[in-house]
């Protein structure tokens, strides 16, 4: 009986621990495609806002900004957290007028900032602005030392 029993549980063990291996890669997933809904939902919510705000008359205002990295092999949720961050920075710019937005502000706005997320300072550098109704930022990011922090 206590065989039995044992290898009863030893098999439910065995079992929760082969399904945990299973499952790993999937919930990773579903927890990014989260947080990537999340961003979407925010940014969208804001592009309302300033347009329901705006005349609706005008044809040239920014309706929206996308933002996009260029790292290969970069982690998707600090993406996420650098793509939120930028869009809370870049929000004001929702419904002014496409002429009258200064490029070399927007650009001196995100370029060499340093953003703070999990603890870890990233530095941001623009690669490629695109003034549109859609304002796009291509942008890189890079892991900033503590240290250049210090000697600041």
């Amino acid at each position: 009986m206590r065989r039995l029993f044992s290898a009863v549980l030893i098999g439910m063990v065995f079992g929760a621990v082969l399904m945990n291996l299973y499952l790993r890669q999937r919930l990773d997933e579903l927890y990014i495609s989260r947080e990537k809904l999340k961003v979407e939902l925010y940014e969208t919510t804001e592009r309302l806002k300033k347009l329901e705000s705006q005349d609706q008359q005008k044809q040239n205002v920014i309706r929206a900004i996308d933002v996009q990295f260029i790292k290969e092999n970069g982690d998707p949720l600090t993406e996420l957290a650098l793509q939120t961050a930028v869009l809370e920075l870049t929000q004001n710019l929702i419904g002014e007028e496409i002429e009258k937005v200064h490029h070399l502000l927007v650009i001196h706005l995100l370029d060499r900032r340093l953003i703070e997320i999990e603890g870890k300072l990233y530095r941001l550098q623009v690669k490629t602005l695109i003034i549109a109704p859609k304002m796009t930022f291509v942008l890189n990011y890079a892991a900033e030392l503590e240290a250049n922090e210090d000697q600041s």
